[in-house]
């Protein structure tokens, strides 16, 4: 029982603004993509067998983000810096959104792209498609 009341309380700190625990993360933090796989991540899916710690998760995430983006050394500041561009992307006519589809949370699209190489990642998913 326990398990499942920090399970919660995490969903709900990933969700809702009135959650107790919403200023853990600031506004610019939760638009950054290591934040969204994470968020992703442990909402999981309709048929999602949810793991109780917590560690499995920021795993995920961090190994998922290391495959995604482009790093590079500034040759000045010999600092390593961040280059990929990531965009959250989406397709609407009026009222209605097309792609990625419905407005669900756990749907989205992004793409990163990797200004070296000239590589374009999608990243997507369409929550409750393809499940049965």
């Amino acid at each position: 029982k326990q398990w499942y009341q920090r399970r919660v309380r995490v969903h709900r700190m990933l969700l809702t603004e009135e959650s107790e625990h919403w200023e853990v993360y600031n506004e610019e933090e939760r638009q950054e993509l290591l934040f969204l796989l994470f968020k992703h991540l442990v909402l999981g899916g309709p048929v999602c067998q949810y793991d109780d710690k917590i560690d499995r998760y920021l795993e995920i995430a961090k190994g998922l983000y290391k495959e995604l983006i482009t790093v590079q050394k500034n040759s000045e500041t010999k600092k390593i810096e961040l280059i990929s561009k990531v965009l959250k992307v989406s397709a609407w006519d009026g009222d209605i959104c097309w792609f990625p589809g419905d407005e669900h949370h756990q749907t989205f699209c992004y793409l990163i792209l990797n200004p070296v190489n000239r590589i374009v990642t999608v990243f997507s998913h369409d929550y409750g498609k393809g499940c049965w």
